[in-house]
């Protein structure tokens, strides 16, 4: 073996490694990034970072609790610990909660007076970071994260004021905020807001579409309790799935031309009359071959393809996606296009079935000539006979006699 096919294993002792590096994976390099999220209700600075945590704390018979969010620390779960315990000897104990990938510690104290301390000064670390911790929520209040969109595009002066008077009346803003994009840092309209309701007070019933209080505007929230919504046409009663604006209810059915269903499940669909086909003639007689050939060339010419057309192009409307509005073509292939060859010299077709025939994928096509061929309706190849006649005939239309 050739030193440059060996590949050394990992050297345990130096940690040095020479095999090739390995790329990252497809799932690895496709994944979107989560948007950036920015409160509007409080900023954090570069060495304070306020821990938004929206929980229920301990329990009747337990002492007052504040929350601590450590996601942003890179200490380990030991160290962190240590360090609290330091910096609050004669605290009650400690209760670690998972939440998603969220370093989340509730630290209880013996007097509701240390907590109020406690939510103002927090835990400075060593590099100078200071986490703040948030007050548990009460048993009785419901919390309502909500998710934004359509918002203003205005500045965040604005944003901040706007979400503010148009959601106080839903609730109380525990944070609210906006989202911006990964890649470039661009805010595009969506946001979030987290709504605490108490048992004991009646706010207004929250709705898809909430109004902009400081002008004509409005925007939309969707939350994981709200009724039956629409998110195309923003109307109560349906599901996008099933929105009368959806793309497939406006496209027409091949065969009544009517919108709100396919040509597969049209009840109006009537048997049209299929054409004679070609039949090549049985007497081997040169004479009369060329005789019944020619009767037979001037009867297929005169077929008429609309009924084979309309017939192939409801088979072929069916292969459109629900859910695609634009009939893109593929890009050019040798396989691929040796199949639309063959499928658009075989069958008859309109110029609109080829458009969608060349939107297909290759599988799409492969699926589509299986079904062409059981339910398809083909003319006769052409014979030399025909070929010959249909020169002749061209030539004798351009003769000046």
């Amino acid at each position: 073996m050739s030193s440059a096919n060996f590949i050394k294993s990992p050297d345990k002792a130096s940690g040095t490694q020479n095999s090739q590096q390995r790329h990252p994976s497809y799932a690895h390099a496709t994944r979107a990034h989560p948007p950036i999220k920015e409160s509007l209700i409080s900023k954090d600075t570069d060495n304070t970072i306020r821990s938004r945590v929206w929980k229920v704390g301990g329990s009747p018979a337990s002492c007052p609790s504040m929350f601590f969010d450590f996601t942003s620390r890179p200490e380990n779960r030991a160290a962190l610990l240590c360090y609290i315990n330091e910096c609050y000897p004669d605290n009650c104990g400690v209760r670690l909660h998972s939440d998603q990938s969220r370093r989340i510690v509730e630290l209880f104290l013996p007097t509701s007076k240390q907590c109020e301390e406690t939510s103002v000064t927090g835990i400075t670390f060593d590099d100078g970071e200071c986490i703040l911790a948030s007050k548990p929520i009460s048993a009785d209040t419901r919390l309502v994260h909500l998710q934004l969109s359509d918002l203003p595009f205005t500045t965040l002066d604005k944003l901040r004021l706007g979400l503010r008077k148009s959601l106080a009346p839903y609730g109380s803003l525990s944070d609210y905020g906006i989202f911006r994009d990964h890649a470039s840092n661009l805010f595009m309209g969506r946001g979030y807001a987290t709504l605490k309701i108490p048992a004991n007070y009646k706010y207004k019933q929250l709705s898809h579409t909430i109004p902009w209080l400081t002008s004509d505007d409005s925007f939309h929230a969707t939350w994981a309790e709200m009724p039956l919504h629409c998110l195309r046409c923003h109307t109560a009663g349906h599901a996008t799935s099933a929105c009368p604006r959806h793309p497939s209810r406006s496209r027409l059915c091949w065969t009544c031309g009517q919108p709100g269903h396919r040509a597969a499940q049209c009840t109006d669909r009537q048997v049209k009359p299929t054409p004679d086909t070609y039949h090549p003639p049985t007497s081997s007689s040169p004479s009369s071959y060329s005789v019944n050939s020619s009767n037979s060339d001037i009867s297929m010419l005169s077929v008429d393809p609309s009924p084979f057309e309309s017939h192939n192009d409801a088979i072929i409307s069916d292969f459109i996606p629900d859910d695609q509005i634009d009939l893109k073509p593929q890009p050019p292939s040798p396989d691929r296009d040796a199949m639309v060859q063959h499928v658009e010299k075989r069958y008859p077709m309109s110029d609109h079935a080829k458009t969608i025939i060349a939107s297909l994928s290759i599988p799409e096509l492969e699926r589509l000539c299986h079904t062409l061929k059981d339910q398809g309706k083909s003319l006769s190849s052409s014979t030399p006979t025909t070929l010959s006649l249909v020169s002749s005939l061209s030539k004798g239309n351009n003769d000046p006699t």
